[in-house]
């Protein structure tokens, strides 16, 4: 497992979030496409609050467009290499996700653009379930132990 940073690099949240909303079109298939749009522009909001490099933005949207291209075609294949598909969180992940899409908001100067980062971390915390692993490892079930 790699080492969890409470500050992620701005690069890493970019990675984490496009290749949530690859997972997101992957698992919703044609008729969900949409279900992906905060994650894209989630994509675009980091890349502008920590004034990310335009080839990085670019790679990101490519790959975010070319699993939207292979979803429509009906494609077996992603865009991705399975081994970086449906990459299992635990807590410490999630947090750390979490906390970098929080630090991301605070660097936004727009109240829309903040609201918007707000919207996609709570959309993460309830797709990754966050609750669940807080039920099965937090204080109460350290204390029922």
């Amino acid at each position: 497992m790699a080492k969890i940073e409470r500050h992620p690099a701005p690069e890493k949240l970019l990675m984490q979030v496009t290749k949530e909303a690859i997972n997101a079109l992957e698992l919703g298939g044609a008729d969900r496409l949409r279900d992906a749009a905060p994650l894209e522009r989630g994509v675009d909001l980091i890349v502008k609050a920590w004034g990310l490099p335009q080839e990085i933005h670019q790679a990101s949207v490519d790959l975010i467009q070319k699993e939207k291209e292979l979803v429509r075609s009906g494609s077996r294949e992603a865009a991705l290499p399975d081994g970086e598909m449906l990459e299992a969180y635990d807590g410490e992940m999630i947090v750390e996700l979490l906390w970098g899409l929080f630090e991301t908001a605070v660097k936004l100067e727009n109240a829309q653009e903040r609201a918007e980062m707000h919207k996609l971390a709570i959309l993460m915390a309830e797709s990754l379930s966050l609750d669940s692993w807080i039920a099965q490892c937090g204080p109460a079930a350290a204390a029922e132990k």
